[in-house]
């Protein structure tokens, strides 16, 4: 969740501050994409009438509700093999990718695998063509020197 600091941080919609009786919510960093039009609301904290107001305000919401059910340890269930994932190291969590409905690549979005079943995976050739294509048509974006998008590629291509 993104740290908010009552009475000094900023809601990112208004650019009024975030006061000690307001009504806000957090959200989590779910979008990894700089590119993506959620990216604003990814690890940033608003006013929630503000948030209700704006036009992807809603959908915002829903996608970090997605978010943070799919990633809660109970819910880290293999997509392919249907097991719970125990083990951290064996974990594959694929966040929101694009926020587009038009993009092939977005039903990929909030995906968990077990790294063990991945050459089961009957999507993964095709998962992987897709992320690459994303890539080279300049889609995805990456705040830091950490690029999120390359790393998953390297994971599922093993």
């Amino acid at each position: 969740m993104a740290i908010t600091f009552i009475n000094q941080s900023l809601c990112q919609i208004c650019g009024k501050e975030l006061g000690e009786n307001e009504q806000i919510f957090s959200f989590p960093a779910f979008v990894q994409n700089t590119k993506d039009p959620f990216y604003q609301f990814s690890d940033s904290a608003f006013h929630t009438e503000c948030l209700q107001k704006h036009p992807s305000g809603n959908k915002a919401i829903e996608f970090a509700n997605q978010f943070i059910s799919r990633t809660r340890p109970e819910n880290r269930i293999c997509s392919v093999g249907g097991n719970i994932i125990r083990n951290f190291d064996d974990y594959i969590f694929i966040d929101l990718l694009t926020s587009i409905d038009q993009e092939e690549l977005h039903r990929f979005n909030f995906t968990t695998l077990d790294k063990n079943n991945l050459k089961k995976w009957n999507d993964r050739s095709r998962f992987l063509t897709l992320a690459t294509k994303f890539k080279d048509e300049d889609k995805w974006g990456d705040l830091s020197t950490y690029k999120y998008l390359d790393n998953l590629i390297e994971r599922i291509r093993i």
